[in-house]
């Protein structure tokens, strides 16, 4: 009897553990995938109830992801890290990066060999400077400020790049008004130059936070404009320019919705949807394929301007 006890104790202490510490497995962490409804990403995996998460990036391969965790009311900024080895999901831990200092924004590069993130590494000033790290054989590089005129004496955050490196981040440099997103030109054999997005894409309203798409065709950013912030896209025209922004409507609530990201494969929108840095705050992701529908209100309204 006394083995039998034995046996059925142990047989439902693996059970309990079990039921704790599920064994992650999968792309996306085994979740099912949206449809053109929003939902939690990753509930009690990522987005947990007792933290506020935010800027989700996953790498090419989907074999890695950083997030946010912010403190109550953005009192902190870490990035977490969790990576995948034998199809099974590793544990999530902080980023070995400026360990201790306010992290935020990581987004991969379409190559996966590069990791942007931005960092208040001054605690005696809310400036942000945004950073690189470069993926080596022995892990991650130190990180590595990226050069002016991107980073600037100003606030200077959230950047994302297409695939053949045209930059986007968010800035409050004199040449905008007020907060807003600015992007990077390359041209052969001369320095990088910075080019404020413009009063179309740009509002007197705080505008940061974007995604672009690899191609270049969307970007999507968070915007202030109609109060709360709300995620806003706007549409290449073809012509070097951007359409007027759409109001993502059928993502926007009457919570916050900020911190665009886009799956590797383009599929999916993550976001972060909260309460002003209070509980909940929360990762959720929805089909890509509601952009398709936003672009056609968007062409309309650029054909009646025209």
């Amino acid at each position: 009897m006394k083995i039998i006890f034995f046996l059925l104790l142990l047989g439902f202490s693996r059970f309990i553990y079990s039921q704790e510490s599920p064994v992650l497995k999968g792309d996306y962490f085994g979740q099912t995938p949206p449809g053109d409804s929003a939902v939690i990403f990753a509930p009690g995996i990522i987005s947990l109830t007792d933290r506020l998460e935010g800027n989700i990036t996953f790498s090419p391969d989907g074999n890695e992801c950083f997030f946010t965790v912010h403190g109550l009311k953005y009192s902190t900024y870490k990035i977490y890290h969790t990576k995948r080895e034998n199809n099974i999901w590793t544990p999530q831990v902080e980023a070995p990066f400026f360990v201790g200092q306010k992290n935020s924004n990581p987004f991969f590069s379409t190559d996966g060999n590069t990791l942007y993130f931005d960092s208040q590494i001054n605690s005696a000033t809310s400036k942000r400077d945004i950073f690189m790290v470069q993926r080596t054989s022995q892990g991650w590089s130190n990180p590595q400020l990226l050069p002016s005129p991107i980073n600037s004496v100003y606030h200077d955050a959230a950047y994302s790049e297409t695939s053949d490196g045209i930059g986007y981040f968010t800035s409050d440099r004199p040449g905008g008004q007020g907060y807003d997103i600015w992007c990077t030109h390359k041209t052969n054999g001369q320095p990088i130059q910075v080019e404020n997005l413009g009063t179309k894409v740009n509002s007197p309203s705080f505008d940061y936070s974007s995604c672009v798409a690899p191609d270049g065709s969307f970007l999507i950013f968070t915007s202030t404009r109609s109060g709360a912030p709300d995620l806003y896209v706007t549409f290449s025209n073809g012509n070097g320019g951007w359409t007027v922004p759409v109001n993502m409507k059928i993502i926007n609530t009457d919570a916050e919705e900020s911190d665009p990201s886009l799956s590797p494969d383009g599929r999916y929108l993550f976001f972060t949807r909260g309460h002003g840095g209070v509980e909940p705050q929360d990762i959720y992701w929805v089909s890509t394929g509601i952009i398709g529908k936003l672009k056609a209100e968007a062409l309309k309204e650029l054909r009646l301007k025209q």
